[in-house]
């Protein structure tokens, strides 16, 4: 037996005093005493503070959509949560009492007909955007969580914080909100299909599903728990499997995965410390340079090269110089003082070839950090497990391969040209007494090249990671992102 909101009168002139009022005054006491401060519980205090609309209890009766989600919450420990953090037995009880009038088997004040009610109506709405917005986009805001980690302070001791998530994830809004419950009270189909499309579209998602119920090792479950929760993190609906030439560099495997169809191009990296993080982020490798000169970043310039200032031999022993940015002139090294290094008018800069910082060759992608692929003049890094030197660049170990891996069309003349360019005894720091016959061929060499079609990059962190067979295989959480995560679902766990 259904109840409808027609049905009020009739019940309220036997044993149960019920009207919609009555029962939007008591969701008015459920919002009120609802301390949790997930997006979807704001989400759903917000409808009913600025509504005075039910979305379950229609006119007709209790809406069947109400089964339909209660199938969804029964499966959600096969996501590892539980399912009364999605209040599945409080529902489930509740639309029992309400189909079949039994408000009186248990003799509560918080069972009586209009409570059980309103809390229906409530639960049903958390437990819906619990479960959608969670799927959809995250259990947490990785933006809140990852981009206040790390404090800087600068010269006057004022705070900022250094931001380590770029990705472009998508979180829920009022337009969301406003959909979903339109959503909900329209049609079966309409409703089924939010419901199933919540589920994220991240190919790594069912493969870390699958793993998770088939062990009861707690902490590889954790483990799968954390990488599970990256998968909801949308980065608006792109993903490196949507392309067939793409690169991956995978943080905590401190490995590069470059993919062109069936090819498979794999190298170790070096990647930011803890001090100087590598950012996560998506974007396009657009262009290479070769034997670039290095714009040292102020941070480096304040800890490294400003207590030098007035030590020629240092300058012209590591090939910097200073530069004017507004005229672009070099200043004479008896110029240079500790105002001009702090100043943002004046840059400390590498001189590009043999011994640059960057290696022979530079990947330029945009991004907000900063941070490029690089060569490096120090391949002796690779030879060591513990890869986190970097100021959040990433070096890579087989810079020639990766910049023939770019190119669309593997021109042999074009290609024999950038393997001079790389090897060939060049220092871009003006010299007059080098020998010619010690001056490389300019005419053999290449400057820069443009990467035509550009080729998808994404900077990811996932401390389980399928290998070329498919087997995930587990890295080290170098940054300690994994239980910044788990700290914040096991909410629902």
């Amino acid at each position: 037996m259904y109840v409808s909101l027609d049905d009020f009168a009739t019940l309220r002139t036997s044993r149960y005093d019920i009207s919609a009022d009555r029962v939007f005054s008591n969701i008015r006491t459920l919002i009120l005493s609802d301390k949790s401060n997930s997006p979807a519980d704001i989400h759903a205090r917000k409808h009913y503070n600025t509504s005075m609309e039910m979305l379950w209890i229609t006119r007709g009766d209790v809406s069947s959509k109400a089964d339909t989600l209660l199938s969804y919450i029964s499966r959600v420990d096969s996501l590892g949560f539980s399912r009364d953090k999605f209040y599945y037995s409080l529902l489930k009880e509740d639309l029992q009492r309400v189909r079949t009038l039994d408000f009186d088997s248990i003799k509560t004040a918080d069972n009586s007909a209009v409570k059980v009610f309103a809390r229906l109506e409530y639960y049903l709405t958390k437990a819906f955007l619990r479960y959608t917005e969670g799927q959809r986009f995250g259990f947490m805001n990785p933006y809140k969580a990852f981009n206040r980690l790390d404090q800087r302070k600068d010269d006057t001791l004022h705070v900022t914080y250094r931001s380590l998530y770029g990705w472009h994830t998508s979180l829920p809004n009022d337009t969301y909100l406003a959909t979903a419950c339109a959503v909900i009270k329209g049609d079966m189909d309409k409703f089924a299909d939010f419901l199933a499309k919540s589920k994220p579209h991240n190919p790594l998602y069912a493969k870390y599903i699958s793993a998770l119920n088939k062990t009861r090792d707690k902490d590889y479950r954790r483990r799968l728990l954390c990488n599970i929760e990256r998968c909801r993190w949308e980065n608006d609906g792109d993903y490196p499997q949507l392309h067939k030439k793409y690169v991956v560099v995978n943080v905590p495997a401190l490995y590069l995965f470059a993919h062109d169809g069936d090819e498979r191009l794999v190298m170790k990296v070096a990647v930011g410390s803890l001090e100087t993080k590598t950012p996560l982020l998506s974007s396009k490798i657009k262009r290479m340079d070769f034997n670039p000169q290095w714009i040292i970043p102020k941070s480096i310039v304040k800890t490294s090269v400003i207590h030098h200032v007035g030590n020629h031999s240092y300058f012209d022993n590591n090939n910097y110089f200073v530069r004017d940015r507004n005229t672009g002139k070099i200043v004479a090294p008896e110029n240079i003082t500790r105002d001009m290094l702090l100043s943002a008018n004046y840059s400390v800069v590498q001189w590009g070839g043999r011994g640059n910082a960057l290696g022979r060759v530079i990947f330029r992608f945009d991004n907000n950090y900063s941070i490029y692929l690089h060569d490096t003049s120090s391949p002796r890094v690779f030879a060591r497990n513990n890869r986190m030197v970097s100021h959040g660049c990433i070096r890579v170990e087989k810079p020639y391969e990766l910049a023939v891996f770019m190119l669309n069309d593997k021109n042999e003349k074009l290609m024999e040209k950038m393997k001079y360019s790389m090897a060939a005894d060049f220092s871009e720091r003006p010299r007059e007494d080098a020998p010619e016959a010690e001056r490389p061929n300019r005419s053999k060499m290449v400057r820069s090249l443009k990467v035509e079609p550009l080729v998808p990059i994404y900077i990811t962190y996932y401390t389980l990671y399928p290998d070329s067979n498919g087997n995930l295989v587990r890295y080290d959480d170098i940054y300690g992102y994994d239980s910044i995560i788990y700290d914040n679902i096991q909410k629902y766990l």
